[in-house]
């Protein structure tokens, strides 16, 4: 059979790559589809979140119960913690992404608090001692006495 001399014979899967190829989404799903799982998937997407509210846990707890419980709160500084948490001085300012961060980071911490449990530091409370008492601790740390100066 006589073809033009600009004419080629290909294979029809050969033909997305005449087209233009695969995009960058295809190019990772062939990459990762033979290993990856739903498992992984989500494991993924878990861990992300987590790393996200991790940075964002301490100003979350902070802003919220630590302005409540600083104990000098006024009922202005509650009413600005839900601009604070929403990031609105960031949308203000003409920052929207840094104000979408915020606000998916905070989100993140609340979902981090909701699956993870807190240390509980009841096991290591002492009581202070007044001005003059020396306390004298083992090397773990545990109170075993005090002494009172005069």
């Amino acid at each position: 059979m006589m073809m033009p001399a600009n004419y080629s014979v290909i294979a029809e899967n050969e033909m997305t790559y005449v087209n233009g190829g695969a995009n960058f989404i295809d190019a990772i799903g062939a990459v990762t589809a033979p290993i990856w799982t739903v498992d992984n998937v989500k494991t993924f997407n878990t861990n992300l979140v987590t790393i996200i509210g991790n940075k964002f846990l301490g100003g979350f707890v902070n802003n919220t119960l630590g302005t409540i419980f600083s104990g000098n709160c006024t009922w202005g500084d509650v009413k600005s913690i839900p601009g604070t948490l929403v990031g609105a001085s960031k949308f203000k300012s003409g920052n929207i992404g840094d104000g979408i961060a915020t606000i998916l980071g905070n989100a993140a911490a609340i979902y981090n608090l909701g699956t993870a449990s807190v240390t509980n530091k009841a096991s290591s409370a002492a009581i202070s001692y007044a001005e003059g008492k020396t306390g004298y601790y083992d090397a773990k740390g545990n109170l075993i006495g005090y002494t009172q100066s005069f």
